[in-house]
């Protein structure tokens, strides 16, 4: 089948491999068609920002509707795997950092204060041996060592947030050595690793302050905390990034969008 140019660059495997989806399955052909595209983006057979083929190309590949298509490409749309270009086609999309995990927390005053990035202090950054929690989250060996960076975020020169972030050697390799006093993580992740995240799974509770928390953030012992567990991922729903969060509980507030 021909295929554009701008969809792909030098040889690539056939789009429909045998077995891929199954009509007798109880699984809809659209959420099937939704799984193998993630799949086929995650295995970087499409990168971001490129074309995926077309509607017409994936039906005739796949032996399928093109309403089928339609549907699973509607399910990539919302899930921001993709994006739909009027009159040019569907592109692996490129995932926005406005919604910084800082919005979470009051860290400012005014129209534009969300747009504010805070001063990270790092106080280590090199490998480290994971606990059992974040090998387990991130997919790692029993005698794997992963990336370790430990930082304060402050804005104004109150600290607002205690961290300790866990990443994959294999992937993040050289990544102790970026300065990241005042950038954001993720737009770094993206454009020298090529690795974007592209959803999180987060666990929030309340905590008391104490020990070494309580003094990095200048509370006093028994003030309120919220902690943040964050398990972040890129295409083909890999982990690549584990998180945990200790922050001011009186900065604190919570959003949420319900669609």
């Amino acid at each position: 089948m021909a295929r554009s140019s701008s969809a792909f660059n030098g040889p690539t495997p056939p789009l429909g491999y045998p077995g891929e989806l199954d009509p007798s399955s109880y699984v809809p052909l659209y959420h099937q068609l939704k799984e193998v595209l993630k799949s086929r983006i995650g295995a970087g057979e499409w990168k971001t920002g490129q074309m995926i083929p077309s509607e017409n190309e994936l039906a005739a590949a796949f032996d399928i509707s093109a309403g089928t298509v339609k549907k699973a490409l509607f399910e990539l749309v919302r899930d921001g795997v993709v994006v739909r270009r009027q009159g040019k086609g569907t592109f692996v999309a490129r995932p926005s950092f406005k919604r910084s995990f800082f919005r979470f927390f009051r860290h400012g005053a005014g129209q534009n204060s969300e747009d504010v990035i805070p001063v990270s202090r790092v106080l280590f950054s090199g490998t480290a041996a994971p606990p059992v929690r974040v090998r387990e989250a991130l997919n790692l060996s029993a005698d794997s060592r992963c990336l370790l960076i430990t930082r304060i975020r402050s804005l104004g020169g109150t600290p607002l947030m205690y961290e300790h972030i866990h990443l994959p050697r294999k992937i993040f390799k050289g990544f102790e050595k970026i300065d990241i006093s005042q950038e954001l993580l993720y737009p770094i992740y993206d454009s020298r690793y090529n690795t974007p995240i592209v959803w999180a799974e987060e666990f929030l509770e309340p905590r008391l302050a104490a020990g070494e928390v309580a003094g990095h953030l200048g509370l006093a012992k028994g003030a309120p905390l919220i902690y943040i567990e964050r398990i972040a991922y890129t295409f083909g729903d890999l982990p690549v990034e584990f998180r945990r969060s200790y922050g001011r509980g009186d900065r604190f507030r919570y959003h949420i969008e319900l669609r």
